[in-house]
Parts: C-alpha cells; structure tokens; sequence
C-alpha cells in the first residue's frame, strides 16, 4: 500500500510542477510581447513633418539641416555618431528613429552646433 501512495503522490507532484512551469512561462512570454510592444511604440520612426513638429521646426529648416550635415559628411571618413541628424532612407522618403534624434539633440547642444542657412 505505501508503494502506490508513494508512486501516486512523485505522479502527482510531477504533474503539479510540470503545469505550473508551463504556466510560469506562458505568463511571462506574455509579458514580455507586451514589454516588446512598448518598445517598438517609444522607437517608432517618425516622417520629416512629424520630425519637424518634434524639432519645433519647418520642414524647410530641417531639410536645410540635412542638405548641409550630408554634404559635410560626404567630405569626412569618420564622425561622431551623433555630430549629423540620422535618419534612413527608404524610396525617396526619409524617416527618424524619435530616440537617435533625441541623441542628437543633446549631443549638439553639448558642443553648441550651429546651424546658419
């Protein structure tokens, strides 16, 4: 009699964790999606207008911007990663991480770039 309570009750226990363990991780896969998806959304890419309106800026100044800091990048081998706004390219269209032009911001206000059109 005490083999099979013995045996019943190492069945039982091994069920017990085994559920447990798959719900543990089922909870924190879910967690995790939700911690991704805050992720993307705060480094979603912005357009020109909409980096802009962030810069409190024309579209005209912020293209000028670009103009300028591509044509002297052009001239150079290496730079500072933030010395010249990033963005991307993609047909035609160029969009900006909201957080690398946030770098950018203050990596200009430390070295006091200015910008003459």
């Amino acid at each position: 009699m005490k083999n099979y309570f013995l045996t019943g009750a190492i069945i039982l226990l091994s069920i017990s964790i085994f559920f447990c363990g798959f719900q543990i991780g089922k909870s924190s896969n879910v967690k995790g999606e939700i911690n991704d998806t805050s992720i993307v959304q705060d480094q979603g890419l912005l357009s020109l207008e909409e980096t802009a309106e962030y810069l409190s800026m024309s579209q005209e100044e912020l293209k000028k911007i670009i103009i300028m800091d591509d044509s002297e990048r052009k001239q150079l081998s290496s730079y500072d990663t933030y010395r010249y706004i990033p963005y991307i390219e993609v047909h035609g269209n160029k969009y900006f991480n909201k957080m690398e032009v946030g770098e950018w911001i203050k990596y200009n206000s430390q070295v006091r770039k200015e910008y003459n059109n």
